[in-house]
C-alpha cells in the first residue's frame, strides 16, 4: 500500500469481510462536532485538573464536582451535532457492516446520529446513576 486510497481500501475490505465489526471510538471523533477532546494542548484537561472528576474527589467535594460536571458535560453537551464520522458509523451499523459502537464519550452523539447499539463506557450525559441502589435518572 503506498498511499491514503490503498489504506481505505484495505480498511474497507477488512470491514466488508469481518464476521464482527466493532467501533471502538474517543473524544477524537467528536472534535468536529465541537468538543474539545481532553488531551493536548487545547484539550480539557490542560484546562482542568482531571484530579477534580475523579471519583475520591467526588465523595469528598460533590458540590465542588456537581458545578464542573454540569458545566463541563451537562450544559455544553446539549448543543452538538453528530458529523460525518458519526453519520457514517450509523450507516455501517444500519448496513449490517457494523455491529456496534463502544464509544469513551458520555455525549450522546453516536445516538443522535443513528447508532442503535451504543456501548457507554463511562456512562452517558443523558442520565445520573445512583451509586447506592444503581438506578439511572434522567439529567433533567
Amino acid at each position: 500500500m503506498s498511499g491514503i486510497s490503498d489504506i481505505l481500501i484495505h480498511a474497507a475490505e477488512l470491514i466488508k469481510y469481518s464476521a464482527h465489526t466493532v467501533a471502538f471510538t474517543g473524544s477524537g471523533i467528536s472534535v468536529e462536532s465541537g468538543i474539545h477532546s481532553f488531551r493536548g494542548k487545547d484539550g480539557l484537561w490542560s484546562k482542568y485538573d482531571p484530579a477534580f472528576l475523579e471519583i475520591d474527589y467526588f465523595h469528598r467535594h460533590p458540590e465542588l464536582s456537581w458545578l464542573l460536571i454540569k458545566q463541563l458535560f451537562c450544559d455544553y453537551y446539549g448543543n452538538v451535532k453528530p458529523n460525518t464520522a458519526h453519520r457514517a458509523l450509523a450507516l455501517l451499523e444500519k448496513t449490517g457492516l457494523v455491529q456496534a459502537v463502544i464509544t469513551q464519550n458520555i455525549d450522546n452523539v453516536h445516538q443522535e446520529a443513528g447508532s442503535k447499539t451504543v456501548y457507554e463506557v463511562h456512562g452517558s450525559c443523558r442520565y445520573l446513576l445512583c451509586e447506592k441502589c444503581m438506578k439511572k435518572y434522567p439529567v433533567a
